[in-house]
């Protein structure tokens, strides 16, 4: 499976882009702002219908345009045209965003799985970083790429949970009795159950991979849910107006892990890591995150890469390497002298400079 050709329209600073892809791996160079890391978006969004860079999707487009249109082509047994158009709101037309597959419209839960990626920024140190909400956000882009019946339950699960606490909110405000919560509780359960087997599975696999970057542990933190549970702890639940356990609260630790003096440390790098190896982490994330994807589809999902060997030393770079060359994969990078040489020899580089690609 691979990205054989994207189409850009009012697309950030790209009035207009067709760039075609072969089997090669792809160098993005350029300067800061010239448009590198755009192109990625614009494929990822193609994989998720989603974009981390941005706080409202309104952003996507172009100063002065009123619509931007992402397009791709992919190749897989057969070739599946992939569409993401974004309209900026105006009096008469709300902010509308639509996703089609082959020209047909479909819900963001059918497209998602077309064209699986798996992308790394540098600002995804936050996935270390950052809040629980953050690394629920790139453990679930990750998981809903392979598997239908998560995605379902995911999407159930947010729709049951809203249901709920607006029922707490009742209840608390004397409008509503507790027995109104026992649909709601089954569904939230059922729906929750089948997330947390998911995320415990993937977590499973990933500490059990071994890698050249370095010894890292990601550990799980389940807030288990059941109606046991719920029971328990419904009065301070209608006092809080919200469900405080369940997946929707999961968390998960990123710890390194090393010799000292011949007994085994563990360190949480959100408080005693360095931002070099906070980095590092990260990427050791996203790269098992890609052989977790390529393991449940069977095929190697497209890697993105953004500025990822500024940072790492020669054996983390020689590391990374090795991995580019098993799928497809776009490089986005300031300069050429990081990556090494004989990686650039099999590339295909291109130049960006102000929304221009030669």
């Amino acid at each position: 499976m691979f990205l054989r050709q994207l189409n850009l329209t009012n697309f950030r600073n790209y009035s207009t882009l067709e760039l075609n892809f072969d089997q090669r791996p792809t160098v993005l160079v350029g300067s800061n702002a010239a448009g590198k890391s755009n192109v990625l978006e614009a494929i990822y969004l193609l994989s998720t219908t989603k974009s981390q860079r941005v706080e409202t999707e309104e952003e996507l487009i172009k100063k002065g345009e009123d619509f931007t249109k992402v397009a791709g082509s992919v190749t897989d047994e057969g070739q599946t045209e992939l569409t993401v158009v974004i309209q900026r709101p105006t009096q008469q037309i709300a902010f509308k965003k639509k996703v089609l597959v082959n020209g047909i419209s479909r819900r963001a839960v059918d497209f998602i799985g077309n064209l699986p990626a798996v992308i790394f920024y540098p600002s995804d140190i936050n996935m270390v970083t950052g809040s629980p909400s953050l690394r629920r956000w790139h453990l679930d882009l990750g998981l809903a790429q392979t598997d239908q019946q998560y995605k379902r339950a995911l999407t159930l699960y947010e729709q049951f949970l809203t249901s709920r606490n607006r029922v707490l909110k009742r209840i608390k405000e004397g409008q509503g009795k507790s027995d109104e919560l026992d649909y709601w509780n089954k569904e939230l359960v059922k729906n929750g159950e089948v997330i947390s087997v998911k995320r415990e599975a993937f977590f499973t696999f990933i500490n059990s991979l071994e890698t050249a970057l370095g010894k890292f542990k990601f550990e799980y933190k389940q807030s288990q849910i059941s109606l046991e549970k719920l029971n328990e702890t419904v009065k301070r639940e209608v006092a809080a107006a919200a469900t405080l356990i369940g997946p929707h609260r999961d968390g998960f630790v990123v710890e390194a892990l090393s010799e000292v003096e011949g007994q085994g440390s563990v360190r949480n790098l959100a408080h005693f890591g360095s931002r070099g190896e906070q980095r590092t982490a990260t990427l050791a994330f996203k790269l098992a995150q890609l052989e977790y994807v390529a393991k449940v589809l069977g095929k190697r999902p497209l890697l993105l890469l953004d500025d990822v060997f500024s940072e790492l030393d020669v054996s983390h770079r020689a590391a990374v390497v090795e991995i580019v060359s098993k799928q497809q994969t776009v490089i986005a990078t300031v300069e050429l002298e990081n990556i090494p040489q004989t990686f650039l020899d099999s590339a295909r580089i291109l130049k960006v400079d102000k929304g221009q690609i030669s």
